[in-house]
């Protein structure tokens, strides 16, 4: 650890981080979950305080973004109180694997930034005219000649709920586009 660090504003090592969620614990995001936070970081102590656990996550991670790398294994954070909340219920990224497939680790790679963001719902328009890459138990055949390529450009029913899942541990609503009667040309 270093110890001759010289800086005017050095205040001390960072001794304890507390992170206290108000009320019982939630499994599934939904659009009025509470995501309020509030961080602050005096005299060695790091206090976070949520209302949900969806605050929680964001709180730790706005505190992860509040370090700093200055040196192997050494980080520093300014003192700081934040108290923060969104302004909207909804706050989300569209993304359009029916026109451009995405294969499922950069999917999983968009939820991670969806978080860093504070952003909560991924909608996932994932068929349309183009294409069609869902693999559905019911009309397999759907997938097998609407997907660009049946073997390596499809969503296997597992793989949808790796992503839904992935998601809800990130406090992210997954908002699935089928668009029917119209945009159905790929079913043809």
């Amino acid at each position: 650890m270093r110890t001759d660090f010289n800086d005017v504003n050095y205040s001390g090592q960072l001794l304890n981080i507390t992170l206290q969620v108000n009320t019982k614990c939630e499994t599934t995001p939904h659009m009025y979950m509470s995501e309020i936070y509030s961080i602050n970081i005096n005299d060695g102590i790091a206090l976070i305080f949520a209302d949900s656990v969806w605050g929680a996550i964001y709180g730790l991670e706005t505190f992860s973004q509040l370090l700093t790398n200055v040196g192997p294994n050494q980080f520093i954070i300014n003192t700081t109180s934040i108290f923060d909340f969104p302004r909207f219920p909804h706050r989300g990224l569209l993304l359009d694997t029916s026109r451009h497939y995405v294969p499922i680790k950069v999917l999983l790679q968009n939820l991670d930034a969806m978080v860093y963001n504070k952003l909560n719902v991924f909608h996932w328009h994932i068929v349309d005219d183009p294409s069609f890459p869902y693999v559905s138990q019911k009309f397999p055949d759907l997938s097998t000649k609407g997907a660009y390529n049946p073997k390596t450009h499809i969503y296997k029913p597992e793989d949808i709920a790796n992503v839904i899942e992935y998601a809800r541990e990130r406090g992210i609503r997954v908002l699935a586009e089928f668009d029917t009667p119209g945009h159905t040309l790929s079913w043809g």
